[in-house]
C-alpha cells in the first residue's frame, strides 16, 4: 500500500471508471480516447469537446429564457411559486435520497470491484471518495437549480440564491446518506428496527424543510448558506463515523443488486424500458417473498383483488403512479388555472410527451393481462370493463394524489379555489388511463397497420386539452371531460 494509503487508489479507480464510461459514450462520436492518439484524432476530440460545451451553453440559456418567459406570464404568482419550488425540491430530494439509501447501502461497489476492494478498503474510505462525487453533482444541481429560482422570483441577487442552493443541496444529500448508513451499521438484529426509524426521521427531516425552509429563508436570507455549510461539515464527518461501523458483510451483499444494475446502465440509454424490466426482475430475484396463496373475490371484483395484490407485490409501481398523479398532471391543470403563455403550456406538454414514452403506470396491471394473450382471451370482459376493474387502485391513488397536489399549492400561489383545477386534474387522469386501452393486442388486431396507440391517444388527448386551456380553465375542463366521453365510446366493446 502507498504512503497515501487506501484513499489515494480508490480516488485513483473512480478516476478509471470515469474514463471508461466515456470512452463508451464517445463511441457513438467515432472517437477513441485511447486508441486515437493521433494529433488529427486529438485534434478532432477537442473538438467534440468545443461543440458539446457550446451546446450545453445554448442550452442553459433557453432553459433561463424559458424561466423568464414563465415568470412574466404567472405574474405575481411567479414570487409564491419559487418559494414553494425551494422548499418542495429539497424536501422531495431528501425523501428519494433517503429512500434510495435505505434500499441500497450507500456505500455503492460495481461486480469487478467487490472481490478486490472488500479486502483492501475499509467502509470509511470507500464512502469518503464516493461521497466526495456526489455532493459535487449534489452542489451542482443545487446551484444551477436555485439559479433557475432566481430567476424566477425576480431576486436582485441571482448568485446568492445558487449560493443557497449549492449549500443546502450537498448537507440534505448527507442526511439522505445517513439514513442508509445507519442501516449497514446496525446489528442484524436490530436492522428493522433501525431501518424504519431512520425512514421515519428522514420522513420527519423532509416534512421539516418544506414547513420551515422558506421561513427561515425569509429571516436569514444569504446567512443560511453559511449556516447550511457548517451543517453540512458536520454530517460529512457524521457520516464517515458511522461508516467505519459497517458491516463489510452486509455491504457487500447489499451491492449485489447495485452491481447487476450498473452493468446494464448503457441499455439505459438505448432501451429504457427493458433496462427497468431487467432490473425489477433481478430485484424480485433478490428478495424472494414466502410462498402465499392470494385468495381474489369472485366475478368482476376478482380483476380489483388482483390489481390490489399486484401493488402489494410490486410497491415500486407507486412511485411512476405518483409522478402522474401528484406531479405532472397537476402541473398542467395549474398552469392553465394560470392563464399560463403558450410557450409555458408547450413546454408542459412536451415534458409529459416524453415521459409518455414510456407505458403509463396508471394501466400497469391492464398492460400485463393483455401482453398474456392466453390470459386475455379467457377473461369475460370487454376493454373498458377490464381497464376500469384493472386500474381501480391506481387510479384512486393518482386522483387523492392529484387532489392533494392541487389543494397544497392552489394557497401558495394565490390563485382562485382549487375544485376547477381539481376536476381538471381528474378528467386528465382518466383520460390517459382510457388511452392505455389501445395498446391492448386484441384490438390492434383489428385496426390494421395504421392504429392508435395508449401513446398516440394521449399525446392527442394532451395537447387538445392544453389548446383549450389557454381560453381558461372551465374550456379546459369541458374540453377533457368530452375527450373522456369519446375515449369511452370508442371503447366499448
Amino acid at each position: 500500500m502507498s504512503a497515501r494509503g487506501p484513499l489515494g487508489l480508490l480516488a485513483r479507480l473512480e478516476l478509471r471508471h470515469a474514463r471508461s464510461d466515456l470512452r463508451f459514450l464517445l463511441f457513438a462520436a467515432g472517437a477513441d480516447i485511447d486508441e486515437d492518439r493521433g494529433f488529427l484524432e486529438r485534434a478532432y476530440q477537442l473538438y467534440l469537446l468545443a461543440i458539446a460545451a457550446v451546446v450545453v451553453a445554448l442550452s442553459w440559456a433557453q432553459v433561463v429564457s424559458l424561466v423568464e418567459g414563465a415568470r412574466d406570464a404567472l405574474g405575481s404568482v411567479a414570487g409564491a411559486l419559487s418559494m414553494l419550488l425551494l422548499a418542495l425540491v429539497p424536501a422531495s430530494a431528501l425523501a428519494a435520497w433517503s429512500l434510495l439509501a435505505l434500499r441500497e447501502t450507500p456505500l455503492r461497489l460495481a461486480g469487478p470491484d467487490i472481490a478486490w476492494l472488500s479486502r483492501v478498503a475499509s467502509p470509511r474510505d470507500l464512502l469518503a471518495v464516493q461521497l466526495v462525487r456526489g455532493l459535487v453533482a449534489a452542489c451542482a444541481a443545487g446551484a444551477l437549480g436555485s439559479y433557475l429560482l432566481g430567476v424566477l422570483a425576480l431576486a436582485p441577487s441571482r448568485l446568492a440564491w445558487a449560493a443557497l442552493g449549492a449549500t443546502v443541496m450537498p448537507a440534505v444529500r448527507l442526511l439522505g446518506t445517513l439514513a442508509g448508513l445507519a442501516r449497514s451499521a446496525a446489528p442484524r438484529r436490530r436492522r428493522l428496527a433501525v431501518t424504519l426509524a431512520s425512514g421515519a426521521l428522514a420522513a420527519l427531516a423532509s416534512v421539516a424543510l418544506l414547513a420551515f425552509l422558506p421561513t427561515l429563508v425569509f429571516l436569514a436570507g444569504v446567512a443560511l448558506a453559511p449556516a447550511a455549510l457548517v451543517l453540512g461539515v458536520v454530517l460529512f464527518a457524521a457520516a464517515l463515523r458511522l461508516a467505519s461501523r459497517a458491516d463489510m458483510a452486509f455491504v457487500v451483499d447489499d451491492n449485489e443488486l447495485y452491481a447487476a444494475r450498473r452493468s446494464l446502465r448503457f441499455l439505459s440509454l438505448v432501451n429504457s424500458g427493458a433496462y427497468r424490466e431487467a432490473c425489477r426482475r433481478r430485484r424480485l430475484a433478490h428478495h424472494p417473498r414466502a410462498r402465499r396463496t392470494w385468495h381474489f373475490w369472485h366475478g368482476p371484483a376478482a380483476a380489483v383483488s388482483h390489481a390490489l395484490a399486484s401493488l402489494a407485490r410490486h410497491p415500486s409501481a407507486l412511485l411512476g403512479i405518483l409522478s402522474w398523479g401528484a406531479l405532472m398532471v397537476p402541473m398542467g391543470a395549474l398552469l392553465i388555472e394560470a392563464r399560463a403563455s403558450a410557450g409555458v403550456l408547450l413546454s408542459w406538454y412536451l415534458c409529459a410527451t416524453l415521459a409518455l414514452r414510456e407505458p403509463c403506470p396508471l394501466a400497469h396491471v391492464f398492460r400485463e393481462d393483455c401482453r398474456n394473450r392466453l390470459v386475455r382471451a379467457q377473461l369475460p370482459m370487454g376493454t373498458l370493463q377490464l381497464l376500469a376493474l384493472d386500474s381501480l387502485p391506481a387510479l384512486v391513488v393518482a386522483l387523492a394524489a392529484s387532489a392533494a397536489g392541487v389543494a397544497l399549492a392552489t394557497p401558495a400561489l394565490g390563485t382562485a379555489p382549487a375544485a376547477p383545477t381539481v376536476l381538471l386534474a381528474w378528467a386528465l387522469i382518466v383520460a390517459l388511463t382510457l388511452s392505455a386501452a389501445f395498446d391492448d393486442p386484441r384490438r390492434a388486431r383489428g385496426s390494421g397497420s395504421l392504429r392508435a396507440t395508449g401513446f398516440v391517444c394521449g399525446a392527442l388527448s394532451l395537447f387538445a386539452v392544453g389548446l383549450a386551456g389557454l381560453l381558461g380553465i372551465l374550456p379546459a375542463l369541458a374540453c377533457a371531460l368530452v375527450v373522456d366521453v369519446l375515449l369511452a365510446c370508442a371503447l366499448r366493446d
